[in-house]
């Protein structure tokens, strides 16, 4: 053979000595990439959801006590709860704090839930205990939930005219009704007590 010849017989053998080198190649990193997809970056732990402040239940006190990592820290004030599901909330709040915490306690942990929404639970049940347990047991059954701390404008707007309206108008009736019982009282709610003299001031003579 010529030497042109042999070149290019050199040549085709090169060729055909490369290609099955570079099919194998790429099946490797093919295989590589594939493998890095179904388990994910190396060395890069996979994100987790951050566990909830859950509380604990005293059984020598018989009350829930608040976890260390939970700040206690409401969604929102008495007057949040006044706006989102009216004025039965925002009393106990003001009255009865100790209670309603020992039932936010409650609902976050036999729910599982975080405290804005144990709160907004709360609100929900102590607004309209009726359609709050309806509405879990829709749950129960694959209906969404629902966001007890929106804020609903319609709602928000009841509790003003509440606000504004109606309870000046409830403190008017009760201090006439107070008034009118200290000018004028009636007999005495039993007769039981007239011999002890408890209401002898209320006995009509």
């Amino acid at each position: 053979t010529t030497p042109k010849e042999h070149h290019h017989f050199a040549h085709i053998k090169q060729q055909q000595t490369v290609q099955p080198t570079m099919k194998t190649t790429s099946l490797l990193v093919l295989a590589f990439a594939t493998t890095t997809s179904a388990f994910g970056s190396f060395g890069k732990p996979k994100a987790t959801t951050p566990k909830l402040p859950m509380p604990t239940f005293d059984d020598a006190t018989q009350r829930y006590v608040k976890s260390p990592n939970d700040d206690g820290v409401m969604p929102y004030d008495a007057i949040g709860s006044a706006l989102r599901h009216g004025p039965v909330p925002f009393i106990t709040r003001l009255t009865n704090a100790d209670e309603y915490e020992q039932g936010v306690l409650k609902y976050m942990g036999t729910a599982k839930v975080s405290r804005a929404e144990a709160v907004g639970n709360m609100d929900a049940k102590l607004n309209n205990p009726l359609d709050w347990s309806y509405q879990k047991m829709e749950e129960k059954n694959g209906k969404p939930k629902i966001d007890y701390t929106v804020l609903d404008p319609k709602q928000a707007a009841l509790t003003s005219v509440w606000a504004l309206a109606i309870t000046p108008l409830v403190i008017n009736v009760v201090s006439s009704t107070v008034s009118q019982f200290n000018n004028e009282p009636g007999p005495c709610v039993s007769k039981a007590f007239e011999g002890l003299g408890i209401c002898s001031s209320y006995i009509p003579h």
